[in-house]
């Protein structure tokens, strides 16, 4: 059965938005090329639009149940086009560091509204597909992103905002077109508890499992790693003499690739234990930027970059598949919330401490405190099976006699692939 229109006219909508959303790489590139900030001042950037993301993920969820999915993604897109074209005349430091952390905000806020917004306007039997449609539409426009952002940074850096700001605005105005969003009744729940009092305890829920507690520690750890490729990476790359070019072209390598084996991991990973997958996938990714470290040509830094990216592969889907497994009943949208707050949470300190690192001591030095911190990550998962929880009938067990505070047990063996796939549009 074929797709409505609705939902191909929406897919072209977040596709073009992606094409135009400006990476926090090519940020960091921009302020540095244009010599608008400091070297010690660039962390602090980084910072700011790294905690702006982290917000968008507490708040985005909130305001899309309150409002709706359609009217959160086009409430945001008109003020992210005025906050990029504002960026393309600021020059003062201040304005530019408010400018970072309001733009990381709306770059991610309408993402926990997607699912939303899809269930909306596609039969149920089709949500499956169709979500999955959509991150081949957002990896598509993450894949051509970098390579448009280069080549606009060396030929004329300003229209990198004036590009962001055009994509937004389609994008709202495609998602316009869509049905009007059906809200569920205002007041109290069915159980006599308020909707936000259910949302707060169940935010909370998930770090009163040990085993979740350790899972969510060692990713915020393990994304510390990761998101060097918004920070340190881009700028170690230029001073080893590649242009704007053909860092767009390396990074888009990871993008592509992720498209192409993303559906191999299932098969793959059959029959192994589920900390087995995560160790594989710390493992691959800390050798990845650790052998940064030994690469100074386009070559080299691709291939560095073929390794962590078969990390990022194994970790995208089990990853959240490890969380989805363990949620109670109902429960699914919390805990995927949880791994995004803990993934995101890295934005705010890992990029600015790689910075901070390579500023003091030089990119070798963060190479390789990267793949001291991996091994370490990686130990970490190896030894998840020792906490209480990690069987899912251990966590079920949990959830009953209360002490997760889940209320009614068992893991969420419904969750759908859109459930267990959420985590990897955080990056």
């Amino acid at each position: 059965m074929a797709l409505p229109k609705v939902f191909w006219l929406f897919w072209c909508g977040q596709t073009i938005g992606r094409l135009g959303t400006l990476a926090p790489a090519f940020l960091v590139l921009y302020l540095e090329q244009e010599g608008l900030v400091s070297p010690g001042t660039t962390p602090l950037v980084v910072g700011l639009f790294g905690a702006g993301i982290v917000l968008s993920g507490l708040v985005g969820g909130a305001v899309a149940d309150l409002i709706g999915p359609r009217r959160t993604i086009i409430a945001a897109q008109p003020v992210t086009a005025v906050m990029a074209l504002l960026f393309a005349y600021a020059h003062h430091v201040l304005l530019l560091c408010v400018l970072a952390l309001i733009t990381g905000f709306l770059s991610a806020v309408d993402r926990p509204a997607v699912a939303g917004l899809i269930a909306g306007i596609v039969p149920q039997e089709q949500f499956s597909k169709a979500y999955s449609l959509f991150l081949v539409g957002f990896n598509i426009g993450m894949s051509l992103s970098p390579v448009l952002s280069g080549f606009l940074l060396a030929v004329r850096p300003s229209a990198l905002f004036v590009v962001w700001a055009a994509g937004s605005l389609l994008y709202a105005a495609l998602v316009y077109a869509l049905p009007a969003d059906r809200l569920p009744p205002r007041g109290r729940r069915p159980g006599g508890t308020s909707a936000f009092a259910a949302a707060a305890r169940g935010i909370t829920e998930p770090f009163r499992t040990p085993v979740l507690v350790a899972f969510l520690v060692l990713t915020f750890l393990l994304a510390c790693i990761y998101l060097q490729v918004n920070s340190a990476l881009p700028l170690d790359m230029r001073e080893s003499g590649l242009t704007s070019g053909d860092i767009g072209v390396v990074l888009a390598v990871n993008a592509v690739l992720s498209v192409l084996l993303l559906p191999l991991v299932p098969r793959f990973v059959k029959g192994m234990r589920d900390q087995v997958p995560l160790v594989i996938a710390s493992g691959l990714i800390a050798i990845g930027f650790s052998g940064n470290s030994l690469a100074g040509s386009i070559v080299s830094y691709t291939v560095a970059t073929l390794v962590w990216t078969l990390g990022e592969v194994f970790w995208a889907p089990m990853s959240a598949t490890f969380i989805a497994d363990r949620a109670p009943e109902g429960r699914s949208g919390s805990y995927q919330g949880s791994y995004f707050f803990a993934w995101n949470a890295a934005f705010v300190v890992g990029g600015p401490a790689g910075l901070a690192v390579a500023n003091s001591h030089g990119y070798e030095a963060l190479w390789t405190s990267v793949l001291v911190l991996g091994a370490v990550v990686t130990l970490g998962f190896c030894l998840l099976p020792r906490l209480a929880g990690f069987e899912r009938g251990d966590s079920n067990s949990l959830a009953r006699t209360g002490k997760s505070g889940a209320g009614q047990a068992g893991a969420d063996s419904n969750a759908t692939p859109s459930e267990k796939s959420l985590a990897r549009e955080t990056r």
